[in-house]
């Protein structure tokens, strides 16, 4: 366990009224220390960073970005069950082994649908077979540079049979060497050998099986950390309702989609999330649930003594993020250090008691990389950020010019705001058929901070240095020896 003073143990702190103290001579290089940590039971991230489920923050491309730099995202639930879906399987169409499930046309299709495939998706390398499904037999392949250069609606309205690179002189592999075998290395040696954009997993009869492509090998090098599933698919999570109904419809839509996990989403743990989590895990043991908001030791133990076999992570933070008004609306929360402080506590206690301990995300109240250390010292697993991530490139909505300020800007809003609310963030708060409904969260404003992939690995740069100066080689050792005290004593 960290050392902590005994004043902090006398009174609430949050990440800035603590400092952590360097005890030990630095041994290893700050680029050697291990950021890996355990999001989830089942769940091993890189980077110990996780994105929030709020509908300002997270939905593919975001996850796509904490995904790629080793973290993990969770998409939000103010979308329909199926545009959430849809955005599950954006994550997991992005990269792959073997591609299973790939977007197939038929040669009646024409240059606009593949083009409307790229815009949505990313990527312009469609197979086209005979009746336009897998399983079919393989008529061709249109890539990009089949099409770049078509921009009149007469060249659009073109069927694919017209541009298409046929079918007889495709370079394709055999299933039988390749997918059966889970071989993707022969199958990444003869892209390599070839130069091939695209190939084509064909069974005896030459019908299309799969896919392997070369961008899919290129992020491998440039991605190393990535947080992938076994089919070396990014992963990622959907957040579901606390409500039960409502989870029973949404549930079987992430699961087609392919997620990894969800997040039971409310401000707090209501006793209906624990039926919620028993429900996932008996009609979908492999997804692994996460159930939050938590803030205190007596709090965990009681989920966890009802529970414990259906819960894999548990969100610490009630009240601390930058756009929720919880504390001050409803007197409800504590300081966020003390609370990470006190469940970390009540999970320790339980693991010894019985063998396993249930992971700590820390959400609510990142501002600075300081912040993170300091919630991993507490006892925090992984930490979860919203307002942070907001203003990047990535998160959803369009940058704006603020001419007060005088420079761009993007929408945060808590899901407790009003317009978050009226969206469907209600039943986070169990409001959604209240006449009244109490406001928790607000709108603001953040400056536009571009793209994350420039931008976020500054912060693990830091985390690095921090941990690093501190004389600690990774996050388990620096959770055991971490000398916390007081900022102002």
């Amino acid at each position: 366990m960290p050392i902590l003073h005994p004043k902090l143990l006398e009174n609430e702190f949050w990440y800035s009224d603590i400092l952590l103290v360097c005890d030990n001579l630095p041994n290893v290089e700050r680029d050697q220390v291990d950021l890996t940590s355990t999001f989830s039971r089942n769940i091993i991230l890189k980077t110990p960073f996780v994105s929030s489920p709020m509908d300002t923050v997270t939905e593919a491309p975001m996850a796509i970005l904490m995904a790629l730099i080793g973290g993990i995202g969770a998409i939000h639930y103010n979308l329909s069950p199926a545009n959430q879906a849809q955005e599950i399987k954006r994550v997991k169409r992005y990269e792959a082994a073997f591609i299973t499930d790939p977007i197939v046309l038929n040669p009646k299709n024409t240059v606009a649908d593949v083009l409307a495939i790229g815009q949505k998706y990313g990527f312009y390398s469609i197979p086209v077979t005979e009746k336009g499904t897998l399983n079919s037999k393989l008529l061709g392949l249109v890539t990009h540079r089949d099409i770049r250069y078509f921009e009149t609606d007469q060249e659009q309205a073109l069927p694919l049979s017209k541009v298409m690179t046929p079918g007889d002189k495709l370079i394709t592999a055999q299933k039988k060497d390749t997918l059966a075998k889970n071989d993707i290395r022969t199958a990444n040696k003869i892209i390599r050998e070839h130069n091939l954009d695209t190939l084509p997993i064909v069974n005896d009869k030459f019908e299309l099986v799969a896919l392997v492509t070369d961008s899919d090998l290129r992020k491998n090098d440039v991605f190393p950390l990535a947080t992938k599933d076994k089919n070396k698919q990014l992963k990622v999570l959907g957040a579901i309702e606390s409500r039960l109904e409502l989870a029973k419809k949404r549930l079987p839509l992430i699961v087609e989609a392919g997620a990894d996990g969800v997040i039971v989403d409310a401000s707090v743990v209501f006793a209906e999330q624990l039926k919620i989590a028993k429900y996932v895990k008996q009609k979908c043991p492999h997804l692994e649930v996460i159930l939050g908001n938590v803030d205190s030791g007596e709090m965990v133990t009681k989920i966890l003594e009802i529970a414990a076999k259906h819960v894999d992570g548990l969100r610490v933070g009630i009240g601390p993020g930058g756009a929720c008004i919880t504390q001050e609306q409803l007197g409800i929360g504590r300081a966020q250090g003390s609370a990470i402080w006190e469940c970390h506590q009540a999970a320790n206690h339980w693991a010894k008691k019985h063998g396993y301990k249930i992971p700590l995300i820390a959400d609510g109240g990142v501002k600075r990389p300081s912040d993170m250390v300091k919630a991993l010292a507490l006892g925090a697993d992984t930490v979860m950020m919203g307002g942070l991530l907001a203003g990047l490139e990535e998160s959803p909505g369009e940058p704006e010019f603020d001419e007060d300020a005088g420079h761009l800007i993007k929408k945060y809003r808590g899901m407790g705001s009003a317009e978050a609310m009226a969206q469907g963030g209600a039943v986070r708060y169990r409001v959604d058929d209240a006449a009244i409904k109490v406001i928790e969260g607000k709108v603001k404003r953040v400056g536009y901070k571009g793209s994350g992939y420039v931008y976020l690995p500054h912060f693990t740069a830091a985390l690095k240095q921090s941990i690093h100066k501190l004389g600690f080689a990774n996050i388990p050792v620096l959770q055991q020896q971490a000398h916390i005290v007081p900022n102002h004593l």
